[in-house]
């Protein structure tokens, strides 16, 4: 009998071949011992108080039938004495060996052609804690964690509908990383689901390391600086996405999940619009839009009057200018440039650092650099305000992927405007367009604005009235609710 429980164990042996990793423990069943089962696993994954208490305990203390001329050995194991729900048999070598490796035990028996497979991956990961980036006032206080597991469980918790579906992909040769795609099946559009599965099946790579990397490699157009896919911490977000007909991947070690296809407008909503008034997120929205058009437009527009246009400026305005830049050493392209780099450099520095030494820096920074440049007559403090605008302005736009991208813009448009003036801002503004129409998210036009979705772009409408789904967001089930309001309206007016 050993050597036939040797000869079943040595081939998966072989294929995890790492000795000192997996355990091999051999323990006697039945009246009179007369069989010897094998459980193997991965000693630094496993629980050891589940292989303990449900595994060990009940087979070495409480077997007290014999096996002998018995052929369904594992099925009678499983059903009256392994007492850990998630149980299952297998046969495939491969399919065991994945297990295994996975942090799984596997429970041979001798003269059987199945395996016990018994989930006994310690579970290890923080609990759920609040978002640390998309805050919320009226929100959620969820945010994903490390487990692809946990983060599952908060999507089933907030979606019971049973169309919805989850995927679970292996991407990474040696990193075996667990990927799940998530959409619902009446309302997610099949081509963008069956692109999405396509497109990570056919990734091969050693190793992934977190859900960006999977964005990149299943992006369209790799040589752009806006994001094509939608990155959220948050559950909820995640989960509207979703119902807005939208496929969501989360991965195995990532606290963030993505979804798809993304245009360009979501990257300015933020889930405080939706629970606020409509009247105050419609103007939050504006501002936002105002924010975008001062970040790309002010410091250049501001290079044009001071260069090109002075004359263009009222007197009253066009004066303080003047005596803010006596004595000035830097020309204004070079002044302003240098401040927007210092900006930069205080930001990116900041987000690197533990976060309160951060925010201290960022500040401090930024006043001492700003008083030393005006007091040594570097930088006249006209620049440095506008460009402080302009700084304010950026921290309006929600999405950091999409704040940075636009914070980039503006550099190339500032040398378009110190060449060729209010010119060089329009040829600005017209390449960045011409990109953002040239742009896809998995088959889905970037930038696009349909009549109906109106309603949630510029501003927002109440949520009364929102009754479709984005025709932006391609979908099996365009209608989202009912019109239900038209009942107890009726009802207020006496009819």
């Amino acid at each position: 009998m050993r050597d036939k429980l040797d000869n079943k164990i040595q081939p998966i042996l072989d294929k995890l071949n790492a000795p000192d990793k997996f355990n091999v423990k051999k323990i006697n069943l039945g009246k009179g011992n007369n069989i010897k089962v094998a459980l193997v696993y991965d000693k630094d994954l496993i629980d050891r108080n589940i292989i303990s208490d449900y595994i060990l305990k009940p087979l070495m203390l409480h077997v007290e039938e014999s096996f002998t001329g018995k052929e369904n050995i594992t099925e009678i194991l499983m059903e009256k004495y392994i007492c850990v729900d998630d149980t299952i048999i297998k046969t495939d070598n491969e399919e065991i060996t994945d297990f295994i490796k996975k942090g799984s035990t596997a429970i041979f028996v001798p003269n059987s052609e199945n395996t016990i497979i018994i989930n006994t991956v310690k579970k290890n990961y923080k609990s759920i804690i609040p978002p640390e980036i998309e805050t919320s006032i009226r929100g959620p206080k969820e945010a994903f964690t490390e487990g692809i597991e946990n983060n599952l469980s908060q999507i089933n918790r907030r979606i019971k509908d049973k169309n919805l579906r989850i995927e679970r992909f292996i991407i990474g040769v040696r990193s075996q990383t667990e990927v799940a795609m998530v959409y619902i099946e009446d309302i997610a559009d099949e081509k963008i689901v069956n692109e999405m599965r396509k497109r990570l099946n056919l990734i091969k790579v050693d190793h992934i390391k977190t859900v960006a990397y999977i964005e990149q490699y299943m992006q369209n157009n790799t040589y752009t600086i806006f994001p094509q896919f939608f990155t959220t911490e948050r559950p909820d977000v995640f989960e509207a996405s979703i119902i807005e007909g939208r496929v969501g991947i989360l991965m195995e070690g990532t606290e963030q999940g993505i979804t798809a296809p993304a245009i360009f407008t979501e990257f300015f909503q933020t889930v405080e619009d939706y629970n606020q008034t409509f009247m105050l997120s419609t103007v939050i929205r504006l501002f936002r839009v105002i924010a975008v058009i001062l970040v790309l437009s002010l410091t250049p527009i501001y290079l044009t009057f001071i260069k090109f246009n002075v004359e263009l400026l009222p007197d009253k305005l066009l004066q303080p200018i003047i005596q803010s830049r006596v004595g000035i050493a830097l020309n204004p392209i070079m002044e302003i440039i240098s401040m927007e780099l210092i900006v930069e450099f205080l930001r990116e520095g900041g987000l690197r650092l533990p976060s309160k030494i951060g925010q201290t820096l960022s500040v401090v920074g930024g006043i001492i650099i700003g008083d030393a440049a005006i007091k040594s007559h570097l930088v006249s403090s006209t620049t440095l305000l506008v460009v402080g605008v302009s700084t304010v302005a950026t921290f309006l736009i929600p999405n950091y992927e999409m704040s940075l991208a636009i914070r980039i813009l503006k550099f190339p448009i500032l040398f378009l405007t110190n060449a060729l003036g209010i010119i060089g801002v329009s040829i600005g503004w017209f390449f960045i367009l011409l990109e953002l129409c040239s742009l896809d998210s998995i088959g889905v036009p970037y930038l696009q604005f349909k009549k109906s979705d109106m309603k949630d772009i510029f501003m927002r409408a109440p949520l009364w009235k929102m009754n479709k789904r984005p025709k932006a967001i391609p979908n099996k089930n365009p209608v989202r609710q009912e019109d239900f309001r038209k009942k107890f309206r009726g009802n207020n007016n006496g009819k």
